[in-house]
């Protein structure tokens, strides 16, 4: 897959993101009852209270760790977003074209290696060209993409991006 910079299109960095959404809504509360005056656990997980009910400690308890679980989720989708994001703007900053691998070429092109090459860039036909792993995590390609970058010593001279024309990472 070729992605291409153009000053006039946001450029991605892979396929655009399926649409995700993740929610959640907790409340506790202790409420004394009227009747007796007895104070009362209560937890709801819908946000019009619909589902409000006396619950125990170590259920409430439960419900924060479900919680917790998706407050992490929706941390990571905000900063999968940012990865991809931060990939996007510097693909233009910098006018590359980002060129995914699949598994089976890294093996072909590095054998042994292959599992310790995260990314590799040369110039072909005048563009310059950043091959990286097909599949990898988009925080783990924008700290190896930011870091190729950097190095001035990777962006090599006219050639095709095998291994023995560029600077790899």
């Amino acid at each position: 897959m070729a992605i291409q910079a153009q000053p006039s299109e946001a450029p991605t960095a892979s396929p655009a993101p399926r649409e995700q959404s993740i929610s959640t809504f907790l409340h506790g509360e202790v409420m004394n009852d009227l009747d007796d005056g007895r104070p009362t656990l209560l937890s709801a997980t819908e946000s019009n209270l619909g589902d409000l009910r006396e619950t125990s400690p170590a259920r409430l308890l439960g419900m924060v760790a479900d919680a917790r679980k998706q407050l992490d989720e929706i941390e990571r989708l905000a900063n999968v977003y940012e990865a991809e994001d931060t990939i996007r703007a510097i693909l233009a900053e910098h006018g590359l074209t980002l060129e995914e691998v699949a598994p089976e070429q890294m093996t072909e092109l590095f054998g042994p290696l292959a599992s310790r090459v995260c990314c590799w860039a040369g110039k072909e036909n005048g563009h310059t060209i950043v091959w990286m792993r097909a599949g990898q995590d988009p925080i783990h390609r924008v700290n190896d993409l930011v870091a190729l970058v950097n190095d001035p010593d990777s962006i090599v001279r006219e050639g095709a991006g095998a291994p023995s024309t560029g600077g790899t990472r």
